[in-house]
């Protein structure tokens, strides 16, 4: 009987356990890597703004979160027999270890089971929120209850019947369409960056993107091409005249290389205290340039390759309200930084800004600026405009993704019975069509699609309960990602932008909002699991 019980002792465990191990670790690279295209490939297809670029977004953003399904089923049969503990694959990949560190410092693949199947991002539950409101916007209605909710303003598509509260339902289920790939590539984030080592993979990812997005910019900018990628005429009707890089406005490129700056600037701040480690506090100017020959010196020097680039990208752009954006974000790094490795790595990102900035030239930033109070006319009469129509939208509004049709349209122009149409003004099967109406004060423009101001727009579209869903939404970015000054300052400068411009309508630019709000509050547990450890009792053979 002894004999039978040490036997049971040392036998060697089932297969399956390293087997589910192994699964688990390809299905979270597999994640880590479509992440990596998703973000990738939404930029390069020209911010994925037209229909060919953004249906086979929806179906890759679907497709990573059918993975991350896969993931945790994994996890919970690893629970099932691991229990809720942490581990890692020995170097040779053929033994789980326990509380035990890896032979010889060899770096090796970790995981923790007890972490949460699907984290939960800053942005899931003020979305989600939001997400229900647009469904009862495209919910069918009495007439008199839409009434009611329409403040007793009945809505120019209003009839008898049933109808949703949106004004052009079709417009308001595309734009449920794009909110819900982006949650669901938001919790996908949260799920990869719940390591810390895909964290940081992705940040540098995001700053060598950067690097490649600048140079073609600019080799663009130099040669005076109008085509995008030297190949490509955009459709739209003035967008030859202010293409940068893969974007058809280089105000869209500015918002989206707002992002791109911080995150490159912190990678460099990231190098640069592991070059200033290695120097130490009290070295001479000689020893800093012989330890550039370093391991973390070179390094250094690749690290501030993108973030020039970027800096230079980003102001050779001129987009006045990106510019005054990113002003406002190196503000807020510097009050918000954190001891003497926080304000060296701001110190240092506002070196780069003013080389980059008087190498373009100071002139340019002053009569780029000194146009703003003549050419904001158009912005402030649309905002005006759109405020001065809010009657009936206050508590509803006019459904998402309408804030083109509801502002601009008109209301139905029917022919009276027996009229003959015209076909180039009319329907020729007698049909009725919508004008679009020039807002005051705008010549020169016949119908606007974008208020220039995100949150202007939201209230139009969503009313004063959407636009609350909104500011939490900011708030909860904010929370996430307030120990991080910059990656928070790389989410704030896309928000500070959408006051005069509307970034986060560009697919592009919202698919890396929503990936960099994921990352942000993953870094204090990714300190935890560090201090904390791994520990040991053993291997399993």
């Amino acid at each position: 009987m002894d004999s039978l019980t040490n036997l049971a002792v040392v036998a060697p465990p089932k297969e399956e356990p390293l087997t589910a191990v192994w699964g688990l670790r390809v299905v979270s690279g597999l994640l880590e890597v479509g992440l990596w295209v998703v973000v990738a490939g939404s930029v390069v297809a020209f911010g994925s703004v037209h229909t060919w670029a953004y249906v086979p977004l929806w179906y890759a953003i679907l497709a990573l979160f059918a993975l991350a399904g896969v993931r945790a089923a994994i996890v919970v049969r690893l629970r099932r027999s691991l229990g809720r503990r942490s581990f890692r694959l020995d170097p040779l990949g053929r033994s789980l270890l326990y509380n035990e560190p890896s032979p010889y410092g060899m770096r090796s693949w970790s995981f923790d089971l007890d972490r949460p199947l699907v984290p939960v991002g800053p942005l899931l539950l003020p979305g989600v929120f939001f997400a229900a409101w647009v469904v009862f916007q495209l919910v069918p209605m009495p007439s008199g209850v839409s009434r009611l909710l329409h403040l007793g303003v009945p809505p120019e598509t209003s009839g008898p019947g049933w109808q949703p509260l949106s004004m052009a339902a079709s417009d308001t289920l595309r734009g449920l369409l794009f909110l819900g790939a982006a949650l669901l590539l938001h919790a996908v984030g949260s799920v990869v960056f719940d390591r810390p080592d895909p964290n940081r993979r992705f940040r540098l990812l995001v700053a060598w993107l950067g690097l490649a997005l600048a140079l073609g910019a600019l080799a663009q900018a130099a040669s005076g091409t109008r085509l995008i990628y030297g190949l490509f005429l955009p459709s739209e009707r003035d967008g030859s005249h202010s293409i940068f890089g893969p974007f058809v406005n280089r105000n869209h490129f500015a918002g989206y290389m707002l992002m791109v700056v911080p995150v490159a600037f912190g990678v460099l701040a990231r190098a640069f205290h592991r070059y200033a480690g290695r120097v130490g506090a009290r070295a001479n100017l000689r020893r800093r340039l012989v330890e550039l020959q370093s391991a973390e010196g070179t390094a250094l020097i690749y690290a501030s390759i993108p973030a020039l680039a970027a800096v230079g990208a980003l102001i050779a752009a001129n987009s006045r309200g990106a510019l005054l954006a990113f002003g406002g974000v190196l503000l807020l790094g510097g009050a918000i930084s954190r001891g003497r490795r926080g304000l060296a790595g701001w110190f240092l990102a506002v070196v780069v800004v003013g080389v980059v900035a008087s190498w373009w030239g100071i002139e340019r930033f002053g009569t780029r600026l000194s146009r703003s109070t003549v050419e904001a006319g158009g912005r402030t009469a649309v905002w005006r405009d759109s405020l001065e129509r809010m009657d009936g939208l206050w508590v509803v509004g006019s459904g998402f993704n309408t804030f083109g049709p509801a502002m601009s349209r008109v209301g139905v122009w029917q022919l009276p019975d027996g009229a003959t149409p015209w076909p180039e003004w009319f329907d020729p099967s007698g049909g009725a069509r919508f004008g679009f109406r020039t807002p005051v004060g705008v010549e020169g423009m016949p119908w606007y699609r974008e208020a220039h101001n995100d949150y202007l727009q939201l209230l139009v579209e969503a009313g004063l309960p959407g636009l609350f869903l909104g500011l939490w939404a900011i708030v909860a970015v904010w929370r996430g990602s307030r120990d991080d000054p910059w990656l928070l300052a790389a989410l704030i400068g896309v928000l500070l932008h959408s006051l005069v411009d509307f970034p986060l309508q560009i697919p592009a630019v919202t698919v890396l909002f929503v990936v960099l709000a994921a990352a942000g509050p993953v870094l204090h547990r990714s300190a935890r699991t560090r201090t904390e450890g791994v520990g040991a009792v053993g291997a399993v053979q």
